[in-house]
């Protein structure tokens, strides 16, 4: 966020860490290779930059 509104930073200031809840999943994964392997798929837009957009849009 510091990236996209300077004038405000440091966000990270902003954050409260608390502790996790009972049967709190670490994390989530996503494994698309089955469907590129299988299917040909491939993603239509970068991660990356559509990410960026998505933040530039709600800010």
């Amino acid at each position: 966020m510091d990236e996209y509104k300077p004038e405000n930073a440091p966000h990270s200031k902003l954050i409260t860490f608390v502790e996790d809840r009972k049967g709190h999943d670490w994390r989530y994964a996503i494994d698309n290779s089955k469907i590129q392997n299988e299917l040909g798929w491939k993603p239509s837009q970068d991660f990356d930059k559509m990410f960026r957009q998505t933040i530039e849009f709600y800010l």
